[in-house]
């Protein structure tokens, strides 16, 4: 693959211990010549050939011609704006600067969902970037943006039929799952009909960065990370670190938030970076550290779940709000929070009379000495 296009894609996916990834990755990181590499001035793309000094990154909302968007849309990917900044800045400081604009309107394809799909996953991705970039400008636009420029499309559709909600795909023998679970059984992001992609253009100065409705409609414990993994990171030329790990660039989104991962060592000596590394640098806020996960993980019909809110022990909640939805379309609804539920860190949703997926989103606040601390925000699914 040429210097001036390096492409990276994802196609990740684990069920039963197994990860598929896909070809077309950028090298590796680990080795110590590249870790070395770059050492000296702002931080740069993979290549060393532009600045990431600043990343100008432009999120789209796609649909297809015979879709209506979702109601919530920009709450949703307020959301994820709102992590991948905070996860750049906690990773590179004044080093690198993530700044992220929301395209305040969906961008309607010309297309049904049907033509989109046409051909194979890579097809789509193409002919999904190239109508996007088109319709909200991005060309003239990233003349003035001030850094490096991103496009990062979250699609309302994925490569092939899926109920993102129910996690669902039609067989010739009726509906079967088609998602990721974690270790311990926790719904993650990534499913065979999705169809993420990103790739690094070199000679042209850009990145692009597709998330299949997959990955990012339902957010679940990792979707952030999926954004990022590839908004961010193979938009600049990450790969995929060699070995595998948990990092976000690697197995991140299988493990947890994006505030739980990171960014490997080496490559970000690869991009220039020469602060200290991740051993020397405990994080103890709350984007790092909250975590909101159901007790029981996969609740049967009648059994009582709770959202257990996970937080430092020097950092007493202050407040929290949580809400659920059971259906795609459905309200949001708002779940009470007690003062008992603060102090035990366990908030009571109640019980299901029928098997359905549930999202929630959990919003807490800090407290240390009496004032406020810091607020964090995750959201998840079971």
């Amino acid at each position: 693959m040429s210097r001036s296009r390096v492409a990276a894609f994802f196609l990740g996916r684990i069920g039963l211990g197994i990860v598929v990834l896909g070809a077309g990755i950028a090298g590796t990181a680990g080795r110590a010549d590249e870790a070395a590499a770059g050492a000296g001035g702002p931080l740069r793309t993979w290549d060393g050939r532009h600045s990431i000094a600043t990343i100008a990154a432009t999120i789209v909302y796609f649909v297809p011609a015979d879709r209506v968007p979702i109601a919530d849309w920009a709450e949703r990917i307020g959301w994820f704006a709102r992590r991948i900044e905070a996860f750049h800045a906690r990773e590179f400081g004044d080093a690198s600067r993530l700044k992220v604009v929301v395209h305040p309107r969906p961008v309607v394809s010309s297309s049904p969902t049907r033509l989109l799909r046409e051909g194979d996953a890579n097809r789509i991705f193409d002919r999904t970037m190239r109508e996007a970039e088109a319709a909200v400008g991005f060309a003239a636009a990233r003349e003035a943006a001030g850094g490096f420029p991103v496009l990062v499309v979250l699609s309302d559709v994925n490569w092939r039929p899926l109920d993102d909600f129910s996690r669902q795909t039609p067989t010739r023998d009726g509906w079967r799952f088609d998602g990721s679970l974690a270790t311990d059984g926790t719904h993650v992001p990534g499913a065979r009909a999705g169809g993420s992609r990103a790739v690094y253009l070199g000679d042209e100065g850009k990145g692009w960065g597709l998330v299949s409705a997959d990955g990012w409609r339902v957010p679940m414990r990792g979707s952030d990370c999926v954004v990022y993994h590839e908004g961010v990171g193979h938009a600049i030329g990450l790969p995929h670190p060699d070995p595998l790990d948990g990092s976000v660039m690697g197995l991140g989104q299988y493990r947890g938030w994006l505030g739980e991962s990171w960014i490997d060592d080496a490559q970000k000596r690869r991009l220039g970076w020469q602060g200290p590394g991740r051993a020397a640098e405990p994080r103890r806020d709350l984007f790092t550290t909250f975590r909101a996960l159901p007790d029981p993980v996969q609740p049967h019909p009648g059994e009582e779940v709770s959202l257990v809110l996970e937080m430092p022990n020097d950092v007493p909640i202050g407040d929290a709000r949580v809400e659920i939805q059971t259906s795609m379309r459905g309200p949001w609804t708002r779940i009470p929070v007690t003062s008992r539920s603060l102090s035990d860190g366990r908030v009571t949703i109640g019980s299901f009379d029928r098997p359905c997926g549930v999202a929630y989103r959990a919003v807490v606040e800090g407290r240390a000495g009496g004032m406020r601390r810091d607020t964090a925000e995750v959201w998840g699914f079971f």
